[in-house]
């Protein structure tokens, strides 16, 4: 299991787009990623429960990988999120 804390620098934090290309590139694999923030809990393979997060700019949010690639599944993860889907 790997952890690591990131702040969303985005203007437009954890939005629509973000979500679903963080579901879309867990689909397949076999780590189970979490987010964390503010006491809430999101499985990255859910829309839904990542948008209810309302991570927007400046949130501090958690992620968790356990599985098989834990360490390229964070580096991507965190990717998608740094990169704001292209906005």
């Amino acid at each position: 299991m790997i952890t690591k804390e990131i702040e969303i620098k985005t203007p437009h934090g954890l939005h629509l787009r973000v979500a679903a290309k963080i579901v879309e590139a867990n689909k397949d694999s076999k780590t189970q990623v979490i987010f964390l923030k503010d006491g809430q809990k999101a499985d990255a393979s859910s829309i839904l429960e990542l948008l209810l997060l309302e991570a927007g700019e400046k949130s501090r949010i958690q992620i968790i990988a356990d599985g098989e690639n834990e360490q390229k599944t964070i580096h991507d993860v965190t990717e998608i999120l740094m990169d704001g889907a292209g906005i």
